[in-house]
């Protein structure tokens, strides 16, 4: 490790405040940034000197969003909707002991990390119920790749099949009567569970915090979601939750209470500066109107919603009320790649969908600021996602002689259209290289494939039975979610042809 004054020099510096990428010094001190400045102008004694040339050097990356939990499964899902995935479930996440629950995050971990990704939002699931050793394992992957993470367990206490009207008895008598195998732990057990992983809070490696996800409005109970919620307020955790994803929740939402999920979380008092909602595609201008009034964040999320037909979020609308946006991957079941790069690029173009105004499409600018200072700001992170002094450094650096990059026209713009990993070169966290040249320096990734495929292979077979359970089931789920899409909202997130009613 160098010493604790680093100077680095002779790079191209983006800010993702100003939008702008310009010759500049970084002095990092214990740290942080202590000092950005013109080349050439930082002079002193004691001070280790980096030389950068050719390097375009930003934040690290921030994903607001993601799911350790799934990265064994990459793969397995092809034409998935959000119901398919959702019933599947209990088996993709089902008996895994904390080292299957290590290999699975620490993939995902040296994936983002390989990409510029330095910190995450984690929503980490354990079927039937959380556990403070699955938890630690998960944990203790994010920090042994060198990534910061917020962790949030990922709980309810209604399956799918109870929380969507109608869905039950929408199926065969006989998969209804085996539906037992897909039971939730019990609301009280699952809570003190989460009581047992705060209590070790202070035991969590460096850079590791602690959340909370209930995961979708309507799979959890009205005292199930007051119980987290007073739970969060009362040890100073951010809420995380899934919201609005997928057409079947808007609806469900209305047949459920008769309102929008947005509003019947802010009834229960969720809504607030410490709230998060993930996706918030079918989500009208008067759920982002009280949104933004309670001061709640977003996580956009464009590789999942494409990948499961979900629909796009309207960004925009977010931006013009003040919501602070963060950008994420979602987990590798619902987008496979957990890349950065991939989803600013797919933020950017989704955002051309719309009709309307080239000005409403995000620039590059706006786009970096999602992946860095919104991400950063949805995790807690103050002092994460900039370029100025006394921001923690956590720096990427890309390869300006990579052929993503020739020509060099516009830094920012062709990070947001034409970069991919291949292009990094070096991470940095806390003024520590945890990749360089490529290499990562934690973590021996030698036996790293060895170990997650018989790891994976262990889990789909331990869990055939399940998974065989979910393929009869799931015809059943899409069949009846396609009909309730036909159900009549106020806001439309897909393109009909033939002059049907578009976005």
């Amino acid at each position: 490790m160098m010493g604790e004054r680093l100077l680095i020099k002779d790079a191209l510096v983006a800010d993702p405040a100003s939008g702008a990428a310009e010759p500049r010094d970084l002095l990092i001190e214990n740290g942080r940034i202590g000092c950005v400045a013109p080349p050439a102008t930082i002079e002193g004694a004691g001070i280790d000197v980096h030389h950068a040339p050719n390097r375009l050097i930003l934040p690290g990356l921030v994903n607001a969003h993601t799911h350790g939990h799934a990265n064994l499964v990459k793969g397995v899902a092809d034409r998935w909707t959000l119901e398919a995935s959702l019933t599947n479930g209990p088996w993709l996440s089902g008996a895994r002991d904390p080292e299957t629950i290590y290999l699975s995050t620490l993939v995902g971990a040296l994936d983002m990390v390989s990409g510029g990704c330095t910190s995450a939002f984690d929503l980490v699931y354990e079927f039937p119920l959380p556990t403070l050793a699955g938890f630690r394992a998960a944990a203790e992957a994010c920090a042994d790749a060198g990534m910061k993470a917020v962790l949030a367990p990922m709980v309810a206490d209604r399956t799918l099949f109870a929380a969507i009207p109608g869905l039950l008895d929408a199926l065969p008598a006989d998969l209804r009567s085996a539906l037992t195998s897909f039971d939730l732990g019990s609301g009280d057990a699952t809570l003190a569970a989460i009581e047992e992983i705060i209590a070790a809070r202070d035991s969590l490696p460096d850079g590791i915090e602690i959340a909370i996800a209930p995961t979708i409005p309507h799979h959890c109970s009205e005292e199930f979601l007051s119980r987290c919620l007073r739970l969060a307020e009362r040890h100073g955790l951010l809420v995380h939750m899934h919201l609005a994803e997928s057409r079947l929740q808007a609806v469900a939402a209305q047949k459920l209470w008769g309102m929008s999920p947005v509003r019947y979380l802010d009834r229960q008092g969720a809504l607030g500066p410490d709230f998060i909602a993930a996706h918030g595609v079918w989500l009208d201008e008067a759920d982002l109107d009280l949104l933004a009034e309670r001061g709640s964040s977003i996580a956009h999320i464009p590789a999942s919603n494409f990948r499961l037909g979900s629909g796009m979020a309207h960004v925009r609308q977010m931006l013009e009320r003040g919501i602070n946006v963060g950008l994420a991957t979602d987990g590798a079941n619902s987008s496979d790649a957990l890349s950065m790069l991939q989803a600013m690029r797919l933020a950017s173009y989704g955002s051309r969908l719309f009709a309307g105004s080239r000005d409403d499409w995000l620039s590059a600018a706006e786009t970096l600021r999602l992946a860095t200072m919104g991400g950063a700001d949805l995790l807690g992170l103050d002092h994460a996602g900039r370029i100025e002094p006394d921001a923690v450094a956590d720096l990427v650096f890309f390869d300006l002689g990579h052929i993503d990059f020739i020509p060099l026209n516009d830094p920012v713009n062709q990070l947001v259209t034409a970069a991919g990993s291949a292009a990094v070169t070096d991470v940095m966290t806390d003024g520590e290289f945890i990749v360089r040249d490529g290499k990562h320096t934690r973590i021996d990734t030698s036996d790293l494939q060895a170990r997650a495929t018989e790891a994976a292979e262990r889990q789909l077979k331990t869990l055939a039975e399940g998974r065989a359970f979910a393929a009869r089931l799931e015809p059943h789920v899409v069949a009846f979610a396609e009909k309730m899409a036909g159900e009549p909202l106020a806001i439309e997130r897909f393109i009909h042809p033939q002059g049907g009613k578009g976005l």
